[in-house]
Protein backbone atom coordinates (compact mmCIF):
# COMPACT_ATOMS: atom_id res chain seq x y z
CA UNK A 1 0.00 0.00 0.00
CA UNK A 2 1.39 3.51 -0.86
CA UNK A 3 0.29 6.62 1.00
CA UNK A 4 0.52 9.67 -0.83
CA UNK A 5 -0.61 12.73 0.18
CA UNK A 6 -1.94 14.76 -2.70
CA UNK A 7 -2.23 18.70 -3.14
CA UNK A 8 -3.57 21.27 -5.57
CA UNK A 9 -2.55 24.67 -5.72
CA UNK A 10 -2.45 28.08 -7.08
CA UNK A 11 0.79 30.50 -7.21
CA UNK A 12 0.19 33.44 -5.22
CA UNK A 13 -0.55 37.07 -6.57
CA UNK A 14 2.41 38.96 -7.46
CA UNK A 15 5.10 35.78 -7.24
CA UNK A 16 5.45 35.03 -11.53
CA UNK A 17 5.20 31.10 -12.97
CA UNK A 18 9.49 32.02 -13.35
CA UNK A 19 9.86 33.13 -9.78
CA UNK A 20 7.66 30.25 -8.66
CA UNK A 21 9.36 27.43 -10.61
CA UNK A 22 12.64 28.72 -9.47
CA UNK A 23 11.96 28.57 -6.08
CA UNK A 24 9.66 24.96 -6.49
CA UNK A 25 12.65 23.03 -8.18
CA UNK A 26 15.74 24.62 -6.87
CA UNK A 27 14.52 25.45 -2.79
CA UNK A 28 11.64 23.43 -2.03
CA UNK A 29 11.69 20.38 -3.82
CA UNK A 30 15.45 20.01 -2.18
CA UNK A 31 13.80 20.90 1.17
CA UNK A 32 11.19 18.59 1.07
CA UNK A 33 13.37 15.22 -0.28
CA UNK A 34 15.98 15.76 2.68
CA UNK A 35 13.39 13.76 4.37
CA UNK A 36 14.23 10.63 4.51
CA UNK A 37 10.59 9.03 4.68
CA UNK A 38 9.63 10.63 1.61
CA UNK A 39 9.96 8.50 -1.34
CA UNK A 40 9.08 10.59 -4.28
CA UNK A 41 7.28 14.50 -5.55
CA UNK A 42 5.29 13.58 -8.80
CA UNK A 43 4.30 17.48 -9.89
CA UNK A 44 1.63 17.87 -12.37
CA UNK A 45 1.13 21.16 -14.17
CA UNK A 46 -2.33 22.09 -15.17
CA UNK A 47 -3.18 22.68 -18.47
CA UNK A 48 -6.96 23.05 -18.43
CA UNK A 49 -10.16 21.10 -17.51
CA UNK A 50 -11.12 17.89 -19.73
CA UNK A 51 -13.62 18.25 -22.33
CA UNK A 52 -16.74 15.97 -22.14
CA UNK A 53 -17.72 13.76 -24.40
CA UNK A 54 -20.83 16.07 -25.24
CA UNK A 55 -18.85 19.23 -25.59
CA UNK A 56 -19.12 20.46 -21.65
CA UNK A 57 -16.30 20.90 -19.44
CA UNK A 58 -15.84 18.67 -16.31
CA UNK A 59 -17.65 20.10 -13.11
CA UNK A 60 -15.20 22.56 -12.03
CA UNK A 61 -16.71 25.13 -9.73
CA UNK A 62 -16.46 28.94 -11.07
CA UNK A 63 -13.43 30.45 -10.42
CA UNK A 64 -11.59 27.13 -9.08
CA UNK A 65 -8.10 26.77 -10.72
CA UNK A 66 -5.28 24.97 -9.98
CA UNK A 67 -1.79 25.81 -11.11
CA UNK A 68 -0.16 22.17 -9.90
CA UNK A 69 -1.58 18.71 -8.20
CA UNK A 70 1.36 17.84 -6.36
CA UNK A 71 1.83 13.69 -5.41
CA UNK A 72 4.19 13.04 -2.61
CA UNK A 73 4.54 9.22 -1.48
CA UNK A 74 5.51 7.35 1.12
CA UNK A 75 5.77 3.82 1.67
CA UNK A 76 2.95 3.66 4.37
CA UNK A 77 0.79 5.27 7.18
CA UNK A 78 4.39 4.76 8.98
CA UNK A 79 6.61 6.67 6.86
CA UNK A 80 4.17 9.44 6.23
CA UNK A 81 4.15 9.95 10.38
CA UNK A 82 7.75 9.83 10.50
CA UNK A 83 7.95 12.36 7.48
CA UNK A 84 5.78 14.35 9.90
CA UNK A 85 7.53 14.06 12.84
CA UNK A 86 11.20 14.49 10.57
CA UNK A 87 10.04 17.98 10.12
CA UNK A 88 8.64 18.91 13.87
CA UNK A 89 12.79 18.19 14.55
CA UNK A 90 14.09 19.58 11.59
CA UNK A 91 11.53 22.85 10.13
CA UNK A 92 11.66 24.37 6.81
CA UNK A 93 13.07 27.77 7.63
CA UNK A 94 9.89 30.25 7.28
CA UNK A 95 12.04 32.51 4.45
CA UNK A 96 12.25 29.26 2.28
CA UNK A 97 8.68 27.75 2.87
CA UNK A 98 5.73 27.79 0.90
CA UNK A 99 3.89 30.55 2.61
CA UNK A 100 3.44 33.70 0.66
CA UNK A 101 4.12 32.06 -2.76
CA UNK A 102 1.54 28.94 -2.63
CA UNK A 103 -2.17 29.49 -2.30
CA UNK A 104 -3.44 25.71 -1.23
CA UNK A 105 -6.57 24.65 -2.54
CA UNK A 106 -6.35 21.37 -0.85
CA UNK A 107 -3.97 18.90 0.97
CA UNK A 108 -5.11 15.57 1.31
CA UNK A 109 -3.74 11.80 2.60
CA UNK A 110 -4.51 9.11 0.62
CA UNK A 111 -4.37 5.24 0.53
CA UNK A 112 -2.95 4.60 -3.66
CA UNK A 113 -4.29 2.19 -5.85
CA UNK A 114 -2.66 1.50 -9.33
CA UNK A 115 -4.31 -0.67 -12.12
CA UNK A 116 -1.81 -0.85 -14.91
CA UNK A 117 -2.03 -3.07 -18.05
Amino acid sequence: MTIKTILGYEIVPGVSPEEYEQWLFEVHAPDLLANPHLDRIVFNKVLRPVRQASGGTADVPEGLTFYRIAEMHYADEAAYQAYLDWFTEHPIPAERGPAGRTDFRFYLVTESTEVTR
